[in-house]
């Protein structure tokens, strides 16, 4: 006989991202009728119909009848399950995400309940993107600018001024004649030459908003140019303007000049990393986790290293609200989900809001 948990369907089909790409979607369903679903990007790679199809042949064959309140064992059991490491991954994670949300609503919880428990969190601040250079028709020396509302009383006001500043900014590039057509994150595309000038329009589009650079709100950069001497171009930017952290300050394989710069910076301004074995911010996303339970527990390992953590989107995204949930449940310090523009990003932001107004309703 069945428990009332256990997985008795999983289907896997085709839909499309936001960059009209092939996604898939895995919908899972439990014994006591509660299901789940949901989407995964395969970006611009992959193969779409096979993908559904080995949802629907070999990974719902493998966790069949298996107990989806062990998030553990069902990501376990997916992760044996795959057979081709170029292929697969993507399904696992749709199936893994499904199994999550399913066994939440066999429970009669919310995700965010189900994966972080009852007790009342501190919402995560969001770090919205506003100029993405690397989108331009010249290759700037930045990827991406992004804002971090710090100094707003709750979730929802520091989005807001997100918001607020991505609309003056968006009238301060039209009047000084650069496009305001939006990249992959929802940022603006100017074509700026290097991010000392996204920087100086940043700080004007504060100003315009009613908001004090540095008090209320602050900046974070990422930076894809290799200079002769990174760490002083970052002391020079930190010197001008008012910025809180950096993603992937140093390449990868300058394994020297990341413990020289953490030492000297880490109580200046976040660096934040996917490696964050020499940074002070883990970036941490469902994409390189690959499952629930392993991204839950690089959550842990971060804290235990004393790193903020910092929930980020995908490469490719779709209108998938499940980072939102995870982040809140974990506890996280920040989301990095894009500019408060595009679909695939506000329903996340917005589901962070519907999260923290039910708090909100707890407290009163």
């Amino acid at each position: 006989m069945f428990g009332e948990h256990d997985i008795i369907k999983v289907t896997g089909r085709m839909v499309w991202d936001s960059q009209a790409n092939p996604a898939i979607e895995a919908e899972v369903i439990l014994e006591n009728g509660a299901h789940g679903k949901a989407m995964v990007s395969l970006g611009n790679q992959g193969d779409a119909q096979w993908e559904s199809e080995y949802i629907n042949d070999r990974l719902s064959e493998a966790v069949l009848f298996e107990e989806a309140l062990d998030q553990e064992r069902i990501d376990r059991i997916l992760l044996q399950a795959l057979e081709d490491e170029n292929r697969g991954k993507k399904s696992v994670q749709a199936v893994s995400m499904a199994a999550a949300r399913a066994a939440g609503a066999g429970l009669g919880l919310p995700l965010y309940r189900y994966l972080g428990g009852t007790s009342v969190p501190v919402m995560p601040v969001p770090v919205m993107t506003m100029i993405s250079g690397s989108d331009g028709e010249m290759e700037a020396d930045f990827p991406e600018l992004m804002i971090v509302p710090h100094g707003a009383e709750s979730y929802s006001r520091g989005l807001r001024m997100g918001a607020e500043i991505y609309h003056c900014l968006k009238r301060l590039l039209a009047i000084s004649g650069y496009s305001t057509s939006v990249g992959k994150e929802g940022g603006f595309v100017p074509d700026m030459k290097d991010a000392e000038e996204g920087l100086g329009y940043l700080m004007d589009a504060f100003q315009l908003s009613g908001h004090k650079p540095g008090v209320d709100v602050s900046v974070m950069i990422s930076i894809n140019k290799e200079q002769k001497d990174m760490i002083s171009h970052y002391l020079t930017l930190t010197d001008r303007f008012p910025i809180c952290g950096i993603f992937n300050g140093l390449w990868k394989e300058d394994s020297e000049g990341q413990c020289q710069m953490i030492k000297m910076l880490k109580d200046r301004f976040l660096m934040a990393s996917h490696d964050y074995s020499h940074a002070n911010g883990a970036v941490i996303s469902l994409e390189e986790a690959g499952t629930v339970s392993n991204a839950l527990n690089m959550v842990e390992e971060a804290i235990k290293a004393g790193c903020k953590v910092i929930i980020s989107g995908d490469r490719g995204e779709t209108e998938e609200d499940f980072l939102a949930d995870m982040a809140v449940a974990v506890g996280a310090d920040y989301v990095k989900f894009g500019a408060p523009c595009r679909g695939e990003w506000t329903s996340k932001y917005n589901e962070m809001l519907r999260i923290e107004e039910f708090y909100n309703k707890r407290k009163r």
